[in-house]
């Protein structure tokens, strides 16, 4: 099902987990909720039992998640990934990709030996799971005021407390700190400061 034709407005955000929850039109669970034989039955043939996620980095804007080539992180945080990336000399400054194949930072044979790819993988792995512990820490620091208004809000109120924005994925990458944005990106510089302007 294309991304267009899901209903947004059937998924909540769980405030425990961070995970989106909902039926749009296939019953999507957060990790909170049981795992059924029923409900797996569903995401036959599907390489990830879901059709939506929140980005990876800014955890404000939502990524599809269907397949092992889908992003994890949303289109602008992606957009900052790569000027920045680009910068440096990169095609892209953050492993956004599900795949390894997609971030372009995996040597492959015969340029390198096969303990260098083993390597190459397992670096890839550890940024992967920085990008993980980062996404809880910052749900967390999003949720936190929201956590009052019960285990879940509407996806349409996270991103209304939480509005994804260029500005907010540039903070985000700059927050996160494995590479910061240069000074000289002025558009990425200047849309950060509308964000803080605007968040405070």
């Amino acid at each position: 099902m294309p991304f267009e034709e899901l209903d947004l407005t059937a998924f909540a955000v769980c405030l425990a987990c961070g995970q989106l929850q909902g039926s749009a039109p296939r019953e999507q669970r957060c990790h909170c909720q049981p795992r059924t034989p029923d409900w797996e039955q569903q995401w036959q043939g599907q390489d990830i039992a879901g059709d939506l996620d929140l980005c990876v980095l800014c955890v404000r804007d939502t990524v599809t998640t269907r397949t092992r080539w889908s992003w994890l992180g949303c289109d602008t945080c992606r957009h900052v990934s790569q000027v920045v990336g680009e910068r440096y000399g990169h095609r892209a400054a953050l492993p956004l990709g599900r795949h390894s194949l997609m971030n372009g930072g995996v040597i492959q044979p015969p340029k390198a030996t096969a303990t260098e790819v083993a390597g190459s993988l397992m670096a890839a792995t550890g940024r992967w799971n920085a990008l993980r512990d980062w996404q809880q820490v910052e749900f967390d620091r999003l949720a936190e005021p929201q956590r009052a208004a019960g285990p879940s809000v509407p996806l349409a109120e996270w991103q209304r407390q939480c509005p994804p924005s260029l500005g907010a994925s540039v903070d985000a990458f700059d927050r996160f700190g494995v590479v910061p944005v240069p000074a000289d990106l002025t558009s990425l510089r200047q849309a950060q400061t509308r964000f803080r302007s605007s968040a405070h």
